[in-house]
């Protein structure tokens, strides 16, 4: 025999009604079967407010109305229809039931008031409707059912709304039901009989705990627990899209599952079950070909340590700290005898080493007046300053682990608080239980669903996960669009899965935190609100997302200052824009520092030489104990390309025509030709060897004879800029003499920089570098005289986002061979 509970989701539609009745018969057509059903789906709902309506005098005429059309609604289809003694013993069925509803909610009406053993009566009337339903149908079918009357089988006492049944009398009277004849034995869940009333409830949702003592008392084989999703899930998959389910658990798991949180299983089903080995399975009524979730005895330690992530939220934590819990016997129980006489479950307990201070977990709904009952209790110890004001803070939930094998993995609570770390959440209060078996954190609510995500990627997915939001979709933004589609496929072959959930020019910005294609970036941005990037900063921070990218692909200050804000905000950023970097030396600090404190990332590989390895490269360097003395670099791949053709005798004008035809200039080349771009370079490898700078410390040389006129607009310019080819031919004629070339460079001596025109030989480094390349030079007290070269082309959208890309997969790890497995 094994006994099948059915629960009110199971029931909420005609189609979902006749599944359960087809499952139950063919289960029947093979062995006897126990079936529990609950209520069908919002019944219970309109029953509680029934109950409101009676107290304040209202009218029940909608209340029956709809009970009676909700039942005949899953009657209506054809697999369900009822006809001849069937259907009148469901009518008669019906209107039994509902004269009594109508009997009780008229006596609470009158008295305005309901008490408990009415209450009981009232709730449990949606079982009572649905069973007799089911009952009618399956006996059309032809099966014997056995209407199981739960008062008769089960017998409880204690608290009437939460009754605790009395076991050894449940497996007696199980054992004459088991004598019975019967194909089916059906009775109603969430209600029972009672020592001094007529019926008593096994608190809400209890028509799991229903099941679970119906198959104790027949001493089932299996007791299958039916409802609408797949079985237990590593996580709530409404929060967790990658959530799981898990083929097996043992009981230990999902009661400590249960415990905690997780839906899918009343808590209080696991007991009865477990004392026998009952296996429970947690099955889909709308997928019956699904094999579920198994909870039975653990015979082997999983291979995988953690099972199962949950999160509790509704939660107040109480605070008692003070000298008075110091080395004093007693005091402990005290507490928790006073949480006991309101009867209140203590969720979880944590106490300092100290024994200062005790915290302990209880339902937000229940916590004033459990402190109001221990201010009463501790009066005389708060009045001899023994004892602290009593701290209480509702805004929490608790995230906890749970697996049989945690305790035989070593560093499992570092990878756990090191995930927390990295989402940005901070730990309130820890707690473990003694068998090792689960690890619970209590954290702030509004982090709780970044924390679930991020514990969730660290224990139980393969992917790690990237969030952009790109600002700036100019040619460097495009290309980087355009690389990101393309990419994606592959990166996720290799655990990376790369979302676009963001994008925004000057006018306007687009978000979604499920991403979307990078090709459709652009016409997604017409459809966006207008441009806030403080509010897309905020919204980044506080919507659970796990690992958010910033990428800066302007040349805007505004922008650049918000750099820091996004790093305050926990985001990492990434910049191809030079001006963060290049603001006052405080603000160069305050980017660094804060993305130290909030372990975050601030990557700006592009910021020199393009995708380059420069900056990263200085910075080892740096790090392991090296000195930059000296620098020359071609920064500028424009320039480069201007100063290469002017080595092949193309006039300085034509040359500057041809770059800016190419697109290597700014549209305005002065913007190059200046050298300010490059100044601002040379002043991050500066900052970045060491040194304290400004850009006003950079002494930026005119390329131009004194007598020439940069004013005007560029099409004025363009046209003066003949005058000065003369000058640059033969100033090139000369160096060519002596195997000489002029480069356009930055150069850093003897602490101090400029940027300007040098005069190269053939066994300098920059002497062959042209037509878009760059290099650096860097001269340390370990490369010298020879020194170390970086050396490749620096210009170009293509590079440069990619660059971008380089920098943005660098906030996650990456495994080439990955991929190959």
């Amino acid at each position: 025999m094994k006994v099948m509970k059915f629960g009110g989701s199971s029931l909420a539609e005609a189609a979902r009604l006749g599944q359960v009745i087809k499952v139950v018969r063919e289960s029947a057509n093979e062995q006897r079967v126990g079936v529990v059903v609950s209520a069908v789906g919002g019944i219970t709902n309109l029953l509680v407010q029934a109950i409101d309506d009676a107290i304040a005098g209202k009218s029940d005429d909608v209340l029956f109305k709809e009970i009676r059309q909700r039942h005949q609604a899953l009657l209506d289809h054809p697999d369900n229809a009822l006809s001849g003694q069937a259907l009148q013993q469901w009518q008669q069925a019906e209107q039994s039931l509902l004269d009594e509803l109508q009997r009780d909610l008229n006596g609470v009406r009158l008295l305005k008031t309901c008490p408990d053993e009415v209450r009981a009566r009232i709730l449990c009337k949606g079982e009572q409707l649905s069973s007799s339903l089911i009952a009618a149908l399956l006996r059309q079918q032809g099966k014997h059912v056995l209407l199981q009357d739960p008062r008769e089988l089960i017998r409880c006492n204690g608290d009437v709304l939460e009754a605790l049944p009395d076991m050894f009398l449940l497996s007696k009277n199980g054992a004459e039901l088991n004598r019975k004849t019967f194909d089916v034995v059906l009775m109603p869940g969430f209600f029972a009989g009672h020592d001094q009333h007529a019926v008593a409830l096994l608190g809400r949702n209890g028509s799991d705990f229903s099941g679970a003592l119906l198959a104790y008392a027949l001493q089932a084989k299996s007791c299958e627990i039916w409802t609408d999703v797949d079985g237990v899930y590593t996580a709530d998959p409404r929060l967790v899209a990658n959530a799981k389910v898990l083929p097996n658990l043992s009981f230990e798991e999902a009661l400590e599952l249960c415990h905690f949180g997780a839906k899918v299983l009343h808590p209080k089903t696991i007991g009865p079950l477990a004392e026998f080995g009952i296996p429970i399975l947690i099955r889909n009524t709308l997928k019956p070909e699904a094999a579920g979730t198994r909870i039975d005895r653990a015979s082997v330690i999983p291979q995988a340590a953690a099972r199962g992530l949950t999160l509790l939220d509704n939660v107040a934590l109480i605070t008692i700290a003070g000298p008075g819990l110091q080395g004093v016997p007693g005091v402990a129980a005290r507490i928790f005898a006073t949480v006991a006489r309101e009867k209140v479950s203590i969720i979880l307990i944590t106490q300092a080493s100290s024994e200062f201070s005790l915290s302990f977990a209880v339902p937000s709904k229940d916590s004033q007046r459990v402190l109001n009952a221990l201010q009463q209790e501790f009066k005389l110890e708060q009045q001899s300053h023994l004892m602290r004001a009593f701290e209480c803070d509702k805004d929490i939930a608790i995230l906890t682990l749970v697996g049989d094998g945690l305790h035989h993995q070593k560093g499992l609570a570092g990878r756990f608080f090191s995930a927390l770390a990295a989402t940005r959440v901070n730990a309130i209060a820890i707690a473990q239980g003694s068998s090792e078996r689960s690890l619970s954190v209590v954290i702030s609510h509004k982090e709780q669903r970044r924390a679930l995500r991020g514990i969730h990627q660290q224990f139980f997915e393969s992917r790690q996960q990237v969030e952009v939001f790109l600002v700036g979709v100019g040619t460097v933004g495009k290309a980087l669009l355009e690389q990101l589609q393309n990419q994606q496929p592959f990166l996720r072959e290799h655990g990376i899965d790369l979302r676009l959930c963001g994008v925004a020019n000057s006018k306007k910005m687009f978000m979604n935190s499920d991403g979307f294609a990078p090709e459709q970036a652009m016409s997604k941005l017409q459809q966006g609100q207008p441009v806030d990037l403080q509010a897309l900063i905020a919204n980044v921070s506080n919507d659970g997302y796990l690992n958010p990218v910033l990428v800066d692909c302007t040349s805007d200050a505004h922008v650049a200052r918000t750099q820091l804000t996004a790093l305050k905000a926990g985001l990492h950023v990434v910049t191809a824009n030079k001006k963060a970097n290049t603001l006052d030396m405080a603000f160069y600090h305050d980017l660094r520092t804060t993305a130290d404190q909030q372990n975050r990332r601030y990557l700006y590989e592009t910021n020199v030489g393009a995708a380059l390895p420069v900056i990263d490269t200085l910075q080892n360097v740096v790090k392991s104990g090296d000195k930059l003395q000296r620098f020359s670099g071609i920064l500028s791949g424009s320039l480069s390309y201007v100063f290469g053709l002017l080595d092949d005798g193309v006039k300085f004008s034509e040359a500057v025509q041809k770059a800016k035809a190419k697109g290597f200039t700014e549209p305005d080349p002065r913007d190059d030709l200046s050298g300010m771009d490059v100044a601002r370079k040379l002043l991050i490898l500066l900052r970045d060897s060491g040194s304290i700078a400004e850009l006003s410390d950079i002494n930026v040389e005119n390329i131009f004879p004194a007598d020439f006129d940069l004013n005007g607009n560029v099409s004025d310019f363009m046209q003066r800029l003949p005058e000065v080819d003369s000058y640059f031919a033969e100033r090139i004629e000369k160096l060519k003499q002596h195997n000489k070339a002029l480069r356009f460079a930055g150069v850093i001596e003897q602490g101090k920089a400029r940027v300007g025109l040098i005069e190269v030989d053939r066994e300098h480094p920059l002497y062959p570098i042209r037509d878009g390349e760059n290099a650096l030079a860097f001269y340390t007290r370990r490369y010298d005289p020879v020194p170390l070269v970086i050396r490749g082309y620096g210009a170009g959208a293509d590079v440069t986002a990619g660059g971008v890309f380089a920098d943005v997969l660098r906030t996650v790890s990456f495994h080439p061979a990955r991929g190959m497995l």
